[in-house]
């Protein structure tokens, strides 16, 4: 099913790219890169049954960065892996790597239909460490940009539910399904902050 998708329906949404560039339709062609992305992410999940974070993100950085580069976005990529650094613990696999995988694909998914923004920036830090080297590590996952930020409410926080819809109320459900933390907020000189931690 994975091949199919790929070589069926993906090769079909690099035609309609390759063919978008002779009329040039900037939301156009941004729609298009969106659905192939999303489409490479799905093939991807559907391989990784129980690989670790730190792979999940780094086949991630791989199918995003083209993408962020054609529309003119520089990507900041910070990831803490304690296996390849010897420390003791490790990085989700699994279910919940997938569930924190699901809301970064959706945040970085908001980014790109909505933030209009130039800078984009993915880390991964430690927040405490785990006694035995079998456990999972405890971590903070950051997505941020440079854009146009949320709406704000008579000076109140700002309005996430209104402004991204589903997918807010869909990546908190994620995050508190495998016992983490979801916080939205405006982000030091100007866009936004996605944490997830756990």
């Amino acid at each position: 099913m994975a091949a199919a998708l790929h070589d069926g329906v993906g090769s079909q949404l690099v035609h309609l790219i390759s063919l978008s560039e002779q009329h040039p339709d900037p939301a156009m062609r941004l729609a298009l890169e969106q659905c192939l992305l999303d489409l490479r992410l799905i093939v991807d999940s559907m391989d990784a049954q129980n690989e670790s974070l730190a792979v999940l993100l780094a086949r991630f950085r791989h199918r995003l960065q083209p993408v962020l580069e054609r529309q003119g976005m520089s990507l900041h990529w910070d990831i803490w892996d304690p296996e390849a650094l010897g420390a003791a613990g490790c990085l989700p696999r699994g279910s919940m790597a997938r569930e924190i995988m699901a809301v970064l694909q959706e945040a970085i998914s908001n980014v790109l239909q909505h933030a209009q923004a130039h800078e984009v920036w993915i880390s991964l830090a430690a927040t405490a460490q785990t006694d035995t080297s079998s456990a999972f590590v405890h971590a903070r996952l950051s997505i941020e940009d440079d854009g146009q930020g949320l709406a704000q409410t008579d000076g109140q926080e700002a309005n996430t539910e209104t402004s991204t819809g589903m997918g807010l109320r869909n990546m908190r459900r994620r995050a508190q399904a495998m016992g983490g933390k979801f916080e939205i907020q405006p982000r030091m000189g100007g866009g936004t902050q996605i944490t997830i931690t756990w």
